[in-house]
């Protein structure tokens, strides 16, 4: 018998590989792998606080002011680069330019709790569509306001009444005090030793007319913001500037508006007089 002969280490090496694939395969019939758990546990989903909405919505209100306001800036400047006798912009012109900052009111209306600064961004909106007719003697306009007026008048018309129904005007007898109408009585450019500004005085009038006005808007829109009688308070605003408006032939400044306002503030009043009677 030829001598036996040494287990080689590859040998060893097939054996052990074959031996234990025999036994897992023994292993895996006798035990099945445990199944993974399937997760059952459903997607959280974040919702936004009030503290959260109230910010989104007060954001989208003061850059939208912001953005009127910057509008406004450039038309000033283009009309005081105007020739006196220029009718390259009017007061028709701003009218026309202020229905694109409707957008952002109907955005904020659509908000959960952006009812209030959609009305209050509206009356914005109508501050800014028009201007200064005294700047020169073409600004008066030529009754293109018309068209751009009534579509503003719809949509704070529609404003008005769904801000009625969710949270009525609530009297005030004395509203806050905001900034008049600039007027020459107000310059603060020195004596005029003519009788008349000179170019020099007349230019820093402009200046500062134009800033008057700029912080009258703002003081009526935070006025607007804090008072309890909204109704009162926007009413006082747009019958100041249609009073102002028609003296230049600028004519139906959000007439139904003004008279739905008109309506809420006697409503108040009549229910003002019954209950000092009660």
């Amino acid at each position: 018998m030829p001598p036996e002969r040494a287990v080689t280490k590859r040998q060893y090496s097939a054996v052990d590989v074959k031996s234990d694939a025999g036994s897992s395969a023994s292993e895996g019939t006798a035990r099945a792998a445990p199944k993974r758990k399937t997760s059952t546990t459903k997607p959280t989903v974040t919702k936004k606080s009030p503290a959260a909405k109230g910010s989104t919505v007060n954001k989208l209100y003061k850059d939208s002011v912001k953005a009127i306001e910057a509008h406004l800036k450039i038309l000033d400047g283009k009309v005081r680069k105007m020739s006196p006798n220029s009718r390259a912009i009017s007061t028709d012109t701003y009218a026309q330019t202020s229905l694109k900052h409707l957008k952002p009111v109907k955005e904020l209306e659509k908000m959960d709790g952006g009812l209030v600064a959609a009305f209050n961004l509206a009356m914005y909106v109508a501050d800014a569509s028009h201007t200064d007719c005294d700047t020169t003697s073409k600004m008066s306009g030529y009754g293109d306001s018309e068209a751009p007026f009534a579509e503003l008048d719809e949509q704070l018309l529609d404003l008005i009444e769904k801000r009625n129904t969710q949270l009525p005007a609530t009297r005030q007898d004395k509203l806050p005090a905001v900034p008049k109408r600039w007027t020459r009585a107000d310059a603060d450019v020195g004596v005029f030793k003519t009788g008349r500004p000179n170019k020099q005085q007349y230019g820093q009038m402009e200046r500062q007319k134009l800033e008057w006005e700029k912080d009258r808007r703002e003081k009526r829109g935070e006025r607007r913001v804090i008072v309890d009688d909204w109704a009162a308070a926007a009413l006082q605003d747009l019958e100041e500037e249609r009073d102002y408006l028609e003296q230049y032939g600028v004519e139906k400044y959000f007439p139904k508006s003004i008279a739905r306002l008109t309506e809420l503030s006697k409503s108040e009043d009549m229910l003002t007089a019954g209950g000092d009677a009660a």
